[in-house]
Order: C-alpha cells, then structure tokens, then sequence
C-alpha cells in the first residue's frame, strides 16, 4: 500500500503545487537565521557489544521546514517552499525537536545560495530549461538512486533502519531499496576507478556522532543530481529555484556526512559537499534528520515505475509515448 500512496504523493505535489504556494502563510517566518552551530547534546546512546553509540533501529524522515536554498533571484510574492507542505504519511509526521530553529537546509554559505560555478549555472540553466526532454528529466523521476546526500533529504512515505554490527553501520533507505554498507575500521577507499551511485563510505566515530567521509560517486550520467526536494517548481527559472534540482556532480565530488544523536529518538545530520568542478567552495547542508519510527512501522516495497509514460506527463509534463518499445 505504500509504495501506491508514494507515487500519489508525487503526483498531488506536482499537481497541486500552485495552489498550494499560493496559499501558503510564511508571514512569522524569519528573513535571517542566526549563524548555525552543531548542536550539543548530553544524550548519551547505549553501546554495541562491541562498544559502538548504539543508534539502530527504524526511523522516518522529520519533514523539512523550509527550503533546500536561497535562490538567486527570488520570484516576487513566493515564499520559501516546505517539503514537509508534500509529505503524505500513514502516522502522524514527526516534528522538529523543541527550541530547533525552522530554518533552510544550506547553512554554510551563511546566505543560503549554494555556491555554483559559472558554468556550473550556465548548465543547471539549461538543464532546468528543458524539463520537457527526457535526457534532462531529474534521475529520480527515472528511478535511478539518488546519491547521497539527496537519499537523506526527506520524500513522502520514506523510511530508514539503521543497523550495526561489529566494525559496520548499515543504512537501509525504504526508498528505491537501496543500502549503505559503512566500514569503522579505517580501510582506505576503493581505487578510483570503482565508482557508485552512492558512492564508497568509510565512517568512524568522534565520541557519540557517526562521521562519514564518501567518495567514488558514478559521473556518468547528468540526471544524478546532488540534492533535491520533493519536485522542481514548474515554470521557474534555476535562478529562481529553492529545491537544490539540476545540479549534476564531476568525479571530484565528495561528502562529509555526520550523524549526530540528539535523544533516544531524533539524529541530527550535517553533510559538506565539496567539488571544485562544480561549487566555488565547500557547501554544508544540516536539519533534524530522522525521528523513531512508531510502534508497528514496517518497511514495504517501495515501487518505482521507469518508463511510466502517464505519470511521467502527469508530473513532469514530458511525453515518452513517442519513444516506448513495444515489446510483444
């Protein structure tokens, strides 16, 4: 059932998505934020029997309260965009901890812009401009995996197990079915020449956060794109965009993440992201990540339907019927 109410998600967000903007009520939100700082926490997580922060279990995503980035060129009368305003769930969706600041994803730039390149722009320029064409479509709408950090940034109906055993944290994301095997034992990374969709980690501990350095990310196709919420607002200019779409990565791309357990049922995550190809410096995203899951909550087949030409036209606008294969 769940994997049907996923693509419902999708398709009410693209479909609903003016009526909703121009609804929306940001009127007590703030014009600035105050500089962003790590949170500190006294919470001290139980230990693995082999002596790891124990923070196994399953989780869901906490909605994002606000935006992914400050765009370039705001559009005039449009507010900063929520994913959490998408996000369908069969529970009550978590809420951010108490006294959290509800602020957007990028924090460092302290202005929220991610930092592109000239050429970087000119290509998410063109990339957004021509969402009608399938070889430009987000790889998510094409069922590719995300990457990372986009497979931690919340999408409607999605949850995570996290699990541990001696020497290895694993992440299992309900989205897609991927999984994250994460190696504590300081091995190098794999050759360069062996590269992923999500890429190669290797993690280690600093007292009760898990930090996590990834590398080796597969460059070989433009739709696998470094972030993204929800779906690129129809119509708007990449200037203008404040999801994170159309911004593909070169072979140099690398991520800092770190997991930060705040109490017994809420982590924190941070992620640098660094490519000189692509970003003039170092960006950071951080939010209140994911929250334990409720009593009952069991992962289910998460369906992802490639080639699906009606919901492709549906939320994206694209037509593929011309380019299917028919096959007897």
């Amino acid at each position: 059932m769940r994997a049907s109410i996923t693509i419902a998600g999708y398709l009410l967000a693209a479909l609903f998505l003016t009526v909703t903007l121009a609804g929306q009520d940001r009127s007590n939100a703030p014009s600035t934020y105050p500089p962003y700082t790590r949170p500190i926490s006294s919470y001290a997580p139980p230990r693995t029997p082999d002596g790891q922060p124990d923070i196994s279990g399953l989780y869901v995503a906490i909605p994002l309260p606000r935006s992914i980035e400050t765009p370039l060129v705001p559009v005039p009368n449009r507010q900063s965009r929520a994913n959490s305003e998408f996000s369908y769930s069969l529970n009550e969706r978590p809420k951010l901890p108490e006294g959290a600041v509800a602020r957007p994803v990028g924090v460092d730039p302290p202005d929220g812009r991610i930092p592109l390149t000239p050429a970087a722009l000119a290509r998410r320029k063109e990339i957004i401009a021509n969402q009608e064409k399938i070889e430009y479509l987000d790889g998510r709408v094409l069922c590719l995996a995300p990457g990372v950090p986009r497979t931690t940034i919340p999408a409607p109906v999605v949850g995570y197990q996290i699990l541990q055993k001696p020497g290895h944290v694993v992440i299992f994301y309900e989205q897609n079915h991927l999984y994250r095997t994460i190696p504590l034992d300081g091995r190098p990374p794999l050759d360069a020449n062996v590269r992923k969709a999500m890429g190669v980690s290797r993690g280690h501990w600093e007292g009760n956060v898990l930090v996590v350095e990834v590398t080796n990310f597969t460059n070989n196709l433009s739709n696998n794109w470094v972030i993204g919420a929800i779906s690129a607002t129809p119509g708007v200019p990449a200037e203008s965009l404040t999801t994170g779409h159309g911004i593909p990565h070169s072979d140099l791309y690398r991520v800092t993440e770190r997991y930060t357990p705040i109490d017994a049922n809420t982590i924190h995550y941070e992620a640098r992201i660094e490519d000189p190809n692509v970003f003039t410096q170092p960006w950071t995203i951080a939010y209140y990540a994911f929250a334990r899951a409720p009593k009952g909550y069991v992962p289910v087949e998460y369906a992802c339907f490639e080639g699906n030409d009606k919901n492709l036209l549906l939320m994206t606008n694209t037509d593929i019927s011309a380019i299917r294969v028919q096959v007897p």
